[in-house]
């Protein structure tokens, strides 16, 4: 038998393109320039990390600054002020979630564990957040979210990850587990406002911001916010537009069904390895969510991959 241990990374990327699955995790490539968006999301949860451990956020951003610009090039950087974006993120999501997360208690952050499935095989899975809500007493598994827009909410209910790190967790000892919850940030920061010829902040209905991102630039004005009463209140009852958190319970039908299609997909993933054999699943999203796109178009054509693997990636050193 091959010797496999299952992620849901392994898992997710399989269903997508078995091609895709054999690029990234039997042949081990990694593209050697990591894309702005893995890098902002990554970045991302760093902070997170620290900031529910007690650390100082601030001080672990200033250091996560400095090893970014001293490990790539100005032309790489794809004229983004990632740091200066990444700040003004994290300050709005703080202050959004202030209220909340006075009421959840960290249990743990970053459970990166390997359980052993009923039928023999391993499943690595990294849980973000475990938290107990002092309101009810229960346990929440939080995995962080990052993208460019929220996730679908039917796509929440179908979602098999955090099921899996449920069933996890509740093998680790986690009780009593209520559910799981999507913390969903927007990766684009919430809009500066511009200053007017007049001298007053800009409050047309349609800027992209937030409360909190909006008040600052009134007081770094040194204005009076009772000025801005209409554009603060429309504001605060506009919603989550940058960040949102979604809880859903789990059940028994719900986990046994989804660790049942678990083992159905490793078991074809098993099959697959041992025959060597990886088809293509080509689809539009191959076009901006795969990164051998390109390697696999020669490859198909009958061409030599072995310059591009050479120049563009390097070997894989992460384990899930």
């Amino acid at each position: 038998m091959v010797d496999l241990t299952l992620s849901n990374s392994k898992i997710k990327t399989y269903r997508r393109c078995p091609n895709q699955y054999r690029y990234k995790y039997v042949e081990k490539l990694e593209p050697k320039r990591k894309k702005i968006q893995l890098e902002r999301g990554s970045w991302i949860h760093d902070l997170l990390q620290h900031h529910y451990d007690g650390e100082d956020w601030v001080a672990r951003h200033s250091q996560l600054t400095k090893e970014y610009y001293a490990a790539t090039f100005e032309e790489e950087r794809e004229d983004v002020d990632l740091s200066g974006e990444i700040t003004r993120i994290m300050r709005s999501y703080f202050a959004h979630h202030k209220r909340e997360d006075k009421s959840l208690y960290t249990i743990d952050t970053e459970v990166d564990e390997i359980l052993t499935l009923p039928n023999g095989l391993k499943f690595n899975f990294i849980i973000d957040w475990i938290v107990e809500d002092l309101r009810d007493g229960g346990l929440w598994i939080v995995d962080h979210k990052t993208g460019k827009n929220f996730l679908d909410p039917d796509f929440i209910l179908l979602d098999a990850q955090l099921t899996r790190y449920f069933w996890g967790a509740e093998r680790m000892g986690y009780t009593p587990l209520r559910g799981v919850i999507f913390n969903e940030i927007r990766t684009k920061p919430p809009t500066e406002p511009e200053v007017l010829k007049s001298g007053r902040l800009t409050g047309r209905a349609n800027l992209d911001t937030d409360y909190y991102t909006y008040y600052r630039a009134i007081r770094r004005l040194g204005q009076d916010p009772s000025r801005y009463h209409e554009e603060l209140k429309r504001l605060a009852q506009r919603g989550d537009r940058f960040f949102r958190r979604t809880r859903l319970p789990k059940d028994t039908p719900i986990t046994r069904q989804m660790m049942r299609e678990m083992g159905m997909t490793a078991n074809e993933i098993l099959r697959a390895e041992k025959k060597g054999h990886f088809p293509r699943s080509p689809s539009k999203e191959c076009t901006w969510d795969c990164d051998f796109r390109d390697m696999c178009i020669v490859e198909l054509m009958g061409g030599d991959i072995s310059s591009m693997v050479k120049h563009q990636f390097q070997r894989r050193s992460r384990r899930g």
